[in-house]
């Protein structure tokens, strides 16, 4: 067996034959790129379903005589991976897929292709799902299927939907509604179960009428936008379905077949409740705020937690249901998993579980109270808090974002400079305030500080606020639509100010009064900040160049009779110390960042040693962890070229085949999920090489996952340009 750790990213025209591979990461498929299979088996591993999965992103996966999908873990639970066959081709031949959450196609545009022979479902499997401009041809197959019917330009359809060991049919727009753009061809292919995935529902549309015919054991999943109002959900629909502009009816006296629901939901408008006695197989919503109650008892309504996610500021309140497998099904070791991450809250009521883990991402919270357990019950705080049991149910949904203060030797590359790129400062800053900007809902940003330099050749150019609001604010007003619209919680604008020091070019001197602070007006602004937030809140400064400003206000606040304001700021620096980088482990101030403003280095470390304030040194972490160990090529960093913040964080500085971002390690580690947590960086300056060693490899294995998450909030961000292109 092979085992791969990090994304499996094709290059080119491989072939792998023979061979068993479990991959601890995603199988990516770019452009131009192709990946034969032959007699081999891919296991796709990770922490949690979802975890990691295939993505094709223009290439082609041939699989011959292959096994491919997810796994069991060690204690028993099924691992699902996804298949997201957005733009490319799949050639399947005699290839079985087991544990994963379904192929699927992009849902608008994209130019999936997957032409199956003897394609087999194994264990777990999901089914293909039908949706967008996906183009599907199984021959003597074997899989579940489900048919993606868009409800948004309304129209009426019939379908009777029984499993079959030998189905041959076209299914398309003229069989469906007139939104469908997808197509399906089935020749002698066995469908052992239907699912029917009802998307694009919203109350703004034309009336979509979808009739059930003669069916058994189909799964419906509901995909709606900013819902409003009551929804009543029951398997036999005694009565219609209605929600948003969708009937869904069954024909006369025929059962309806419906054997189970799945829910989607997103919008931040949406403002629903959900009533009934159903399963609830599948849940993911991604804004706004949903109740569910059960009708009776904790058993009638019933989350099996397949998959059940919470992302972006999404609040659910269930009261009354049951969480895991339902205690009258056959009992099985899998266990059901709840998974809260981004700004959501999980809060739960009156409710009975059954094997079932609680899950927290970043500021994820889960609160559950007067619960009957008939199973284990597991939590995995890898977020915010979960309280099981507690009286706590009352959630404040503003949660503080950490409060950010950028300072940044940032410049206007294009101004012509001594340095090594022909620019006066490095540009290095550019691409990381990119990558800030495109991770900008993560943080509360009370400023930012461009061109906090010495060097000389500045005191004479341009306002550099001018040129940053321009450059990245009309970027980022590009861009901002699409990041609110999918992901949410942008800042609707950012604004930046030139530094105080530009046009001095003046350096710390310790021995001088900074009693007064009107000739450093960005000083002041920051402990304007610092005196106006709650006590016990804190503001990170991110240093990404001159620690004089910093130092400014830090001596000023001793002179003044403050220190108890240098509690409410925590210093966060790149580089200015590093045993193992341009320092030594004797003399670690000898880089750049710190020889270059010396006094005010000094300073800072000296009072942090002391305690008299925070200074949190990341040492060249970010450089030889994010940036080392980042994808390379120019292939991989132009499919960031769809959006405006994208193609700054590219072009700011390519070099060595890859990105340079790397002040960026300030800010990831705030975010406590990307490899080094800011709680495990010492908090008094200090920085050995045992330590930089271990975040900087920490970082270099989770940079695929960093820059993966870049990549995804870029394509968002540039979804509405890429289809006008």
């Amino acid at each position: 067996m092979e085992s791969r750790q990090g994304d499996w990213t094709v290059q080119g025209d491989e072939v792998v034959l023979g061979k068993h591979i479990r991959l601890d990461g995603s199988l990516i498929l770019p452009p131009n790129s192709k990946l034969t299979l032959q007699d081999c088996t891919l296991e796709i591993i990770g922490d949690y379903s979802r975890h990691h999965g295939v993505e094709w992103q223009g290439g082609t996966l041939i699989t011959k005589n292959c096994s491919i999908g997810g796994f069991v873990d060690q204690n028993g639970t099924s691992i699902h991976t996804v298949f997201h066959l957005y733009e490319g081709l799949w050639e399947a031949t005699d290839t079985t897929v087991s544990y994963s959450y379904g192929i699927s196609f992009h849902w608008e545009k994209g130019n999936g292709v997957l032409r199956g022979t003897r394609l087999k479902a194994g264990p777990r499997p999901d089914a293909i799902i039908l949706s967008g401009e996906a183009d599907v041809e199984l021959v003597d197959s074997d899989f579940p299927i489900g048919l993606g019917v868009y409800c948004h330009e309304g129209g009426s359809t019939e379908l009777s939907l029984m499993p079959s060991d030998s189905v041959t049919a076209i299914y398309d727009r003229a069989t469906l509604l007139p939104g469908v753009d997808w197509r399906l061809s089935l020749k002698n292919t066995r469908v052992e179960r239907w699912f029917l995935f009802l998307r694009r529902i919203g109350g703004w549309q034309p009336p979509a009428n979808v009739t059930l015919g003669e069916s058994k054991d189909v799964i419906v999943s509901l995909f709606t936008h900013n819902l409003q109002g009551t929804v009543h959900l029951t398997n036999e629909l005694e009565e219609p379905l209605e929600i948003g502009n969708l009937t869904l009816q069954r024909s006369g006296d025929h059962p309806s077949g419906i054997n189970m629901f799945a829910m989607y939901l997103s919008g931040e408008e949406t403002d629903a409740t959900i009533r009934g006695r159903t399963h609830i197989c599948e849940w993911m919503q991604s804004g706004g705020k949903v109740s569910v109650r059960g009708i009776a008892d904790r058993n009638d309504l019933s989350f099996g937690c397949t998959t059940l996610e919470l992302s972006n500021d999404a609040e659910l309140d269930a009261e009354n249901v049951h969480f895991g497998r339902p205690l009258a099904w056959q009992p099985e070791n899998n266990v059901a998993e709840a998974n809260v991450k981004d700004d959501a809250v999980l809060i739960a009521k009156r409710i009975s579980t059954n094997k079932i883990r609680f899950r927290t991402e970043g500021k994820g919270r889960i609160f559950v109270q007067d619960h009957e357990s008939h199973g284990t019950l597991e939590k995995k705080q890898s977020g915010g808090e979960i309280l099981i049991g507690s009286d706590r149910v009352n959630v404040d949904r503003n949660a503080a974002k950490p409060k950010t203060w950028i300072y940044t030797d940032m410049s206007d590359p294009t101004l012509q400079g001594m340095n090594k790129e022909g620019t006066i400062n490095d540009p290095d800053d550019v691409s990381a305030m990119a990558g800030y900007l495109l991770m900008a809902n993560e943080f509360e940003t009370l400023g930012i500080v461009v061109a906090s330099t010495h060097r000389q050749e500045h005191r004479t150019t341009p306002n550099q606020a001018d040129w940053a609001n321009r450059f990245f604010g009309n970027a980022y007003q590009t861009d901002l639509p699409q990041l609110n619209k999918q992901i949410g919680g942008y800042p609707s604008e950012v604004v930046f100010l030139q530094s105080c020091i530009k046009p001095t070019s003046e350096r710390f001197a310790e021995t001088k009064s900074y009693r007064s602070l009107d000739a450093y007006p960005t000083v002041r602004a920051l402990l304007e900040h610092a005196q106006s937030i709650n006590d016990g809140d804190l503001i990170n400064v991110l240093c990404w160049g001159s620690l004089t400003e910093p130092a400014i206000l830090v001596k000023h606040c001793t002179e003044t009779g403050r220190p108890d304001l240098l509690k409410q700021l925590r210093f966060i620096a790149h580089w200015t110390n590093s045993p193992l980088h341009q320092g030594t482990q004797e003399h670690p101030e000898r880089v750049a960042n710190c020889q270059e403003d010396a006094a005010a280095c000094a300073y800072l470390k000296r009072l942090a040693s002391l305690g008299k304030l925070t200074y949190h040194e990341c040492g060249a972490i970010g450089q030889h962890g994010i940036v080392s160990g980042s994808p390379k090529g120019m292939a991989f960093y132009d499919q960031f070229r769809t959006s405006q913040l994208g193609s700054i964080f590219v072009e700011g500085k390519f070099a060595y085949n890859s990105v340079d971002h790397s002040d960026s390690a300030t800010y990831w580690t705030l975010l406590d999920r990307w490899g080094v947590e800011l709680d495990q960086i010492p908090a008094d300056g200090s920085n050995n090489a045992f330590i930089e060693s271990k975040h900087e490899n920490a970082f270099k294995q989770y940079s695929s996952r960093i820059h993966a998450e870049l990549l995804r909030r870029s394509r968002i961000a540039g979804e509405n340009r890429q289809q006008r292109d």
